[in-house]
């Protein structure tokens, strides 16, 4: 048999028994990936209430949800895809290639190119609302680049325990987006294994509850295990949480930067900016306001070696608790300007290490530093109330003073 027979026998047959293989019941499914010169529209439109999830995903013709359009996206994508999403309730995902009850964005992009999934409002300032309940987060995102903007996520259910998960090489940037999920202590914003949630406009989380807060409002930001949340921009940007907290750790980072924050938190177990196990926290010249409205909880609290660096910030800590400044375990806060509105057994208490850098712009209370911490007060603009301690290798420097723990 010559050359050419074995090869055109060896194609033939190699071509059959993939047939047979595809044809034989039981059998696996080979995985595929969309071939990336798929042709795909610029803009997929999608509609809750008029769409159908046979049509074409164009305006005339919309899709009725949201998993049919990202079933739409080829992987790898080559170009930018925008999702309009109408305005309206979107009760599942659709269950297209994911559960109905978790949103699962995962693609591989080409660099720079990303997909935008945006809402909207009718005339009646209705929203586009995802409402689906039960699943471990309602927007999960392991891969690519995302955009949500003019979203609301959640509609303020017992059922809707964590808003949006990022994890892995996944990238979500968030505009003008709200929040309304409940919980004890889980997170509107979880962001973990590398996982990168970049921050624009006006971000919303319960901010309704800064004035009451019932059981199981919970609704924060986590930064965890390398993860990174931050603001991108300065201008006609803030974050407003009505029942949360900021909480980094395992080198978790979350950045401010904003022009304004209001964080109150009403969680039994929940100090309103807790950092801890080598997180950090950057306030990059944000005014922020602090209060934790549980008297036994701390605005601010860190511990094994947590940081959170304040220049150029001005934090204003109100309430009554039995402590405004905790910091334990070799953890440091610096920053400018913080402004103490009410009552507390101690201004700073400080311990094992740890180190408090900063300016006061009204009157100081109780200071300790313990176990080798130090306390530095630059400038107070009020009075040194005290008392003020120094105990176990603790120092404390005060504008006009120094005051060392004494020996034995």
């Amino acid at each position: 048999m010559s050359i050419d027979r074995i090869i055109l026998f060896a194609a033939v047959s190699t071509a059959i028994l993939i047939a047979a293989e595809a044809q034989t019941p039981g059998t696996r499914a080979r995985s595929t990936t969309t071939p990336p010169g798929l042709s795909v529209p610029e803009t997929i439109h999608v509609d809750p209430a008029l769409g159908n999830d046979g049509n074409a995903g164009s305006e005339g013709h919309p899709l009725k949800s949201i998993s049919a359009a990202v079933a739409l996206l080829p992987d790898p994508l080559t170009r930018t895809v925008t999702i309009k999403l109408a305005p309206g309730t979107h009760r599942n995902t659709g269950g297209v290639g994911m559960e109905a009850n978790r949103l699962e964005l995962m693609r591989r992009m080409r660099p720079g190119v990303y997909v935008l999934l945006a809402g909207s409002r009718d005339d009646k300032g209705n929203a586009t609302m995802l409402a689906w309940e039960g699943g471990s987060a309602m927007v999960y995102a392991c891969e690519g680049d995302w955009r949500l903007e003019k979203l609301q996520i959640g509609t303020g259910s017992t059922r809707q325990r964590r808003g949006l998960e990022v994890t892995g090489p996944a990238h979500v940037t968030l505009k003008n987006v709200t929040f309304r999920t409940r919980s004890q202590s889980d997170a509107g914003i979880y962001a973990t294994r590398g996982g990168k949630v970049s921050l624009f406009g006006d971000i919303r989380l319960n901010e309704h509850l800064h004035d009451r807060g019932g059981q199981e409002t919970f609704c924060g930001i986590v930064a965890t295990d390398h993860g990174l949340v931050e603001f991108r921009e300065r201008e006609n940007a803030s974050l407003d949480i009505g029942n949360g907290s900021l909480s980094a750790s395992y080198y978790g980072v979350i950045g401010l930067g904003c022009q304004t924050a209001r964080i109150t938190s009403w969680g039994e177990q929940s100090n309103t900016l807790a950092v801890n196990n080598s997180g950090r926290i950057d306030l990059h010249g944000t005014q922020v306001v602090l209060q934790a409205r549980v008297k036994r909880n701390t605005p601010v609290g860190l511990e094994h070696d947590g940081h959170i660096l304040g220049e150029d910030a001005r934090v204003t800590i109100q309430g009554e608790n039995d402590m405004a400044i905790a910091l334990q375990k070799a953890s440091t806060f610096t920053c400018n300007d913080i402004e103490l509105r009410g009552t507390f057994g101690y201004s700073i208490w400080a311990s094992s290490g740890s180190m408090f850098v900063g300016r006061f712009l009204g009157d100081v209370g109780r200071l300790e530093a313990t176990t080798g911490a130090n306390i530095s007060i630059e400038e107070a603009a009020g009075k040194i109330l005290g008392p003020v301690e120094a105990v176990h290798c603790g120092s404390i420097s005060l504008p006009h003073e120094n005051v060392l723990s004494k020996p034995g």
